[in-house]
């Protein structure tokens, strides 16, 4: 589904210690929580998405940050 993007940093992580760090390291990242996860861009916390939504969520969010870029 992003294939045809220009490439940018995305960080997918499944741990909720680290994770957030090394998520706001890059364009747009994610990473796992409780229950679902936290999406990040341009370094900051965007919103929160529940489990089933999280790769729905993650390549909205890199669409937009292409479309935006923040940094």
């Amino acid at each position: 589904q992003m294939e045809n993007l220009p490439p940018i940093k995305v960080a997918v992580m499944g741990c909720a210690v680290n994770g957030p760090g090394e998520a706001r390291d890059a364009d747009v990242g994610i990473a796992g929580a409780k229950d679902g996860g936290v999406i990040f861009s341009g370094g900051k916390a965007v919103k929160k998405v529940p489990e089933d939504k999280m790769v729905d969520e993650l390549i909205n969010e890199v669409r937009r940050y292409i479309s935006h870029p923040q940094g």
